[in-house]
């Protein structure tokens, strides 16, 4: 290994051009790569996830579980890979989401689900639908439709019919979600008096219906030598040929559809509805972008197609109107990221030129910085990466270069040397490579294995699971391969340019700060060195005090991450009625919150969309508050702030939970706990009833635990049914066949589609339904006729018994077991102690009967297993890297030695994290990861010295003294450079800086204390090691043990 590191830096000076024209091509595909990998504000957290849709409108939940739910689940159980099968299924809705594990391929998974759906035996006439390929994050842009002549339902039918085609065509749109707004239909509207009066049953007028609407073909005849093709055409074309459609012959005349029934537009029942600022009832769609793909790409797109939409395409008077826009975001998020690396490269680059007072050195250093960087984009961009938030805004160029400045430093000090030897003249005149080429050597070992050592730190953060693993993996990724970029242009560009810059008038050049720096070291060196016993003995105690703080650090998963808007969920009470929502949603609540000067506009979304895209019912209201930069508020309030003020506001209605969430935060923490909250507490058991009354003691008892907010039970009883139960003993005595009395429930009520009417290439259901006089209520219900086998008319009270019962609304599943929920967040506290304390308490007061259980889900559950892993990871890491410093060194002695800088940097950053008040999160355990590559580094260099020194017969007292003399300026300087380098990322309080700032402040503050413990400590333990196990009896040194 090291001939191989001698022969790269030999091959280096040898062949400059070579190297000049291979940094070349690096900067051309590095630009390259830049500009086109795709950079988003945070990463796709989510697993790999398959979502099977099924609606059945009109049916209940429990029906729609025991028809749709539980046969897809049953067929989903041969699916390879997959972690769990998740439901919820409600009023005419089923959603089954099938998880699976980390490394299984999104296509490979669908293929599998497409496959397997088949096998599932669902009622005649429902079909699933798999979900297009998207994650919880791949909302990227949000509008409504405005007109100042057309109602809701015209809007509604151009969005289905012109605008979603349209978007969908562009490049990298999985989905348009249509939200809000009347689904155009034509409607027979049966007056069951005169169905009485003609004696026609309705199941003859929906037959005779769906009967004259059909064109036929005739297939070919030949007339005059031409081939004429025969179309027989029926196809109906107007409302006014509906009502013309003949029903039945009564003694040759025509009783046709306008007889008994009176025809019109209409539209279907609503399932929600959308307001926006002022306005009450608008069009909504919400464009969803496909996995994998750059978002910077397909927003330009999309915006250039919405502009053709608005100037060509679309009616003069409607226009699309965007709400929500991610590039903003994105914009935000990149621009925090910019200006921290800028400041961070200028800051380092300043600390370079101070430290090394030589601007041929600071270029040399300087040029490997954005090397890196385009090195780390290259292989980024060939893998496939993205880059985001997280992964850019975390590297650090005191870290990347610190290789570099070891290398320039040495060779300057080395020919700063020869130069006091032989004079300045002759140094000038006379030939330096052999000098550079023998110090590249000596250095470039100690700073190859350094770099590996950093990268080996690294290799927990790549065993990462789940959402931890695909937030900070592509961070890893990106350290490490801008480590090894500058690891390569270490070896080969940095001894180029030496050798090329460094020819003349090179002298070490001591400004008044390295000379104060240099004389106040060396002169509490001196001291300590004179105490060295005392100062082992206290450096050791303050490790295991300071290690022992760490028990007194808060704990939670990631910090929350800015998005800069809110996203507010109101639960109202189940039964709820979609009027009485919206009602609530448009005149009291948008209207409060539109109020509040931070605020920009707001969104509310009452119910659900018709696509069944969000399993919810009309209980459910969110609004999307869209706000101004905190910079702007004159109130001066923070956001936490501001959203208590919101939720003191909202309070005052009884009977009302809020959730206060971000939109892309709402979306992966529904993804992470299955239920809309960021941590639920699920019962599991069979009987609803029962799990809903474990449900409301458990969160009595969450309520007392301070931290905990947004506390609420997802309840799943409380849907209002009328129940219409046949008697078969009647059906019989009266001959009536219970398929009849079935479909005509079906049409009367809830309206059921003859046939369809097309208008051009559009086409809308013909639905066939009671007049709303004649279904409104149980009295009205029990009078619609069925008939009998004898012609006659019974009335449905007659054959069934009709009641109301209250149902479930909601039936959540998890891996084929029924679940209800308590769902909460923790704010102003730390997750895991918060979470701890509740368990306790819960598992104190809650005993379970038999047949149910508990589980913790969502960001906690991701806590734990992420601790659970670092704790197994790190150990392995430190292993590794034992095994590598034993390479380095050839033996166990000096490797375990340099392995005690690892405790003092820890004790660095456990202070650094309890004076700023941060937890220790994931994104805190990442920053210790890395820490601990870079202290140890130091302590390479320092042992590598003394070692050199004493094979130069100094004693072992000079030889330490000598070796940290020579190391102070190097280990400063890289010290600083690091934490400066991360200075900006700490201090940061942009968009997306909160995941940034934890890991920053670690390294900064473990930086802090490691360089103190380099310096004076580690070497008066090395002397009192070497002095114990170096030397004999007598006092000689033992040339072999070295």
């Amino acid at each position: 290994m090291h001939k191989f590191i001698d022969n790269i830096v030999a091959f280096s000076l040898k062949n400059k051009f070579f190297i000049f024209f291979c940094t070349t091509i690096a900067v051309i595909a590095g630009a390259i790569s830049f500009t086109h990998t795709p950079v988003d504000a945070f990463p796709d957290v989510t697993n790999t996830k398959v979502t099977i849709i099924t609606q059945w409108p009109g049916r209940s939940a429990e029906e729609v579980e025991k028809f749709i739910t539980i046969p897809v689940e049953i067929a989903m159980n041969p699916v390879q890979k997959k972690t769990d099968i998740r439901s919820t299924t409600l009023f005419g809705l089923s959603v089954i989401n099938v998880m699976f594990e980390d490394d299984v391929d999104d296509f490979i998974a669908r293929q599998q689900v497409y496959n397997l759906l088949n096998d599932a035996d669902l009622p005649e006439g429902v079909t699933p639908e798999v979900q297009p390929l998207y994650g919880p994050t791949g909302e990227i842009y949000r509008y409504t439709l405005r007109s100042g002549k057309r109602d809701v339902r015209e809007l509604k039918t151009i969005q289905d019919w012109v605008i979603d085609r349209n978007l969908r065509a562009v490049p990298g749109v999985a989905d348009i979600v249509s939200f809000g707004g009347e689904v155009k239909t034509f409607e027979v509207s049966v007056n069951p008096h005169q169905l009485i009066n003609y004696g026609i049953t309705s199941l003859e007028l929906y037959d005779a219906i769906a009967k004259s609407n059909i064109n036929v073909g005739g297939d070919v005849i030949t007339k005059s030598s031409q081939a004429y093709v025969v179309r027989g055409i029926g196809l109906i074309n107007d409302l006014e040929e509906i009502r013309n459609i003949v029903v039945k012959n009564i003694n040759g005349t025509p009783v046709l559809v306008r007889h008994l029934a009176d025809v019109h537009e209409s539209c279907l029942p609503r399932l929600g509805q959308v307001g926006r600022m002022e306005e009450d009832d608008v069009v909504q769609g919400i464009i969803v972008m496909r996995k994998g793909e750059n978002p910077g790409e397909v927003i330009a797109a999309l915006k250039h197609k919405i502009a053709e939409l608005n100037t060509g395409i679309l009616p003069e008077d409607v226009e699309i109107v965007p709400f929500y826009d991610r590039e903003n975001l994105v914009n935000l998020a990149v621009h925090t990221v910019t200006h921290n690396l800028i400041e961070g490269i200028l800051l380092v680059t300043f600390i370079v030129l101070i430290f090394m007072a030589d601007w041929r050195t600071t270029v040399i250093v300087g040029i490997v910085i954005p090397l890196a960087l385009l090195f780390a984009f290259i292989c980024l961009r060939a893998m496939g990466m993205s880059a985001n938030l997280l992964s850019m805004g975390a590297i650090d160029f005191g870290i990347i270069i610190d290789g570099a400045v070891v290398m320039v430093e040495g060779v300057f000090v080395a020919l700063d040397r020869k130069a006091y030897e032989v004079g300045m003249p002759a140094f000038n005149r006379m030939s330096k490579m052999g000098l550079i080429r023998s110090t590249a050597k000596d250095k470039a070992k100690a700073v190859f294995f350094s770099k590996l050592i950093i990268i080996t730190a690294l290799v927990p953060i790549f065993s990462f699971q789940k959402v931890e693993g695909k937030m900070f993996s592509p961070l890893a990724y990106t350290l490490g391969f801008a480590l090894l970029g500058a690891l390569i242009f270490t070896l080969t560009l940095v001894p180029v340019l030496s050798s090329m810059l460094l020819k003349r008038d090179v002298r070490e050049r001591n400004n008044c700060i390295v000379r104060f720096i240099n004389e106040k070291a060396s002169l509490l060196f001196d001291r300590f060195h004179a105490r060295r016993s005392l100062t082992i003995g206290l450096s050791t105690v303050v490790a295991v005090f300071g290690l022992w703080l760490f028990t007194f650090l808060g704990t939670e998963f990631l910090p929350q991450l800015n998005e800069g808007s809110i996203y507010v969920r109101a639960t109202l009470p189940q039964s709820i009625a979609l009027d009485e929502s919206v009602e609530l949603a448009n005149t009291i609540m948008r209207r409060k919150l539109m109020a509040y000067p931070e605020v920009r506009q707001v969104m509310s979304q009452t119910g659900r969309p018709n696509d069944g895209t969000d399993a919810t019912g009309f209980y459910n209201i969110e609004f999307h508050v869209d706000i101004y930069p905190e910079k702007e508020w004159e109130s001066k309030l923070t956001k936490l702030e501001l959203i208590d003020k919101m939720q003191q506001d909202l309070s005052i209605y009884p009977g009302i939970d809020f959730n206060f969430s971000q939109p892309i935060s709402d979306n992966v923490e529904e993804a992470a706990s299955g239920v809309k909250g960021s941590i639920a507490v699920k019962v599991f058991g069979k009987d609803l009833y029962e799990s809903q009354k474990l449900a409301v003691q458990i969160d009595k008892i969450l309520g007392t635990v301070e931290g905990i907010e947004d506390l609420g039970v997802i309840r799943n009883i409380g849907q209002p049914e009328l129940r219409i139960e046949l008697d078969e003993q009647k059906l019989a005595r009266y001959g009536v066949a219970k398929e009849d009395v079935q479909s005509i429930i079906e049409m009367a009520i809830g309206g059921k589609s003859a046939s369809l009417l097309y208008e051009d290439e559009r086409k809308f259901n013909i639905m066939v339904r009671y007049n709303p006089e004649f279904r409104q209520n149980e009295d009205q219900i029990g009078k619609i006729l069925v008939p009998a086998s004898d012609g006659a008319m019974i009335p449905v009270k007659e054959l069934a018994d009709i009641r109301t019962i209250t149902g479930p609304l909601l039936i959540f599943r998890d891996n084929h077991t029924r679940f209800c929920a308590v769902k909460f967040s923790v704010r102003g506290r730390d997750m895991g102690t918060a979470v701890a304390e509740a368990q306790k308490k819960v598992n104190a007061a809650i005993h379970l009967p038999e047949g149910y259980s508990l589980k913790w889900t969502g960001d906690f559950e991701n806590q734990q297993r992420a601790s659970k892993r670092l704790a197994q990871v790190v150990p392995v890491s430190i292993a590794i890297i034992f095994v590598i410093l034993f390479v380095l060194f050839s033996n166990a002695r000096d490797a375990g030695l340099v392995l005690l800088n690892v405790p003092f940097a820890a004790v660095g950053g456990i202070a650094a994290l309890l004076l700023t008040g941060f937890n220790f999160s994931i994104s805190a355990g990442i920053g210790f990861i890395a820490l601990f590559g870079i202290c140890i580094q130091n302590g390479v260099i320092m042992i590598s010295d003394i070692k050199h020194n004493l094979h130069t017969r100094l004693s072992l007292p000079d030889a330490v003294k000598t070796g940290m003399r020579s190391r102070i300026r190097s280990i400063v300087m890289t010290a600083a450079m690091a934490a400066i380098g991360l200075m900006p990322a700490a201090m940061s309080h942009g968009i997306g800086s909160e995941s940034q700032r934890p890991l920053a402040i670690v390294i900064i503050g473990g930086l802090i204390g490691a360089t103190f413990f380099a310096l004076f400590v580690f070497p008066l333990i090395v002397e009192w090691v070497y002095s114990k196990m170096l030397y004999d009896k007598e006092g000689n040194l033992l040339q072999r043990k070295l």
